[in-house]
């Protein structure tokens, strides 16, 4: 999918970063849940710094750089989509609930 997934208040950033893990770590997205912890879908400190990479290219905006150091302390998908929102700011609209 080209750009990112929007809805009518800004970046719907769960969608986006379950399109990102499906791509970058080739995750089947069934297996993506809020409780899904970031080592039962594969995804080690490497593919976080990979997904954080993509995200910034997707929204065409430089994160910064506490937002790694942030997400060495994420257990769990839901948490990691909650420090991308305290990165983003106001602009990113965490929808809750499965895909």
């Amino acid at each position: 999918m080209n750009g990112s997934p929007r809805d009518g208040n800004g970046i719907d950033l769960r969608s986006l970063m379950r399109e990102l893990i499906v791509e970058v770590c080739d995750v089947a997205p069934e297996r993506i849940h809020e409780d899904s912890t970031l080592d039962q879908l594969g995804i080690d400190s490497l593919s976080v710094a990979e997904l954080v990479v993509e995200l910034e290219m997707r929204l065409q905006r430089e994160l910064p750089t506490a937002v790694l150091r942030r997400l060495e302390d994420v257990r769990t998908f839901a948490e990691m989509a909650q420090a991308l929102q305290a990165a983003l700011g106001p602009d990113a609209v965490v929808s809750g609930g499965p895909p």
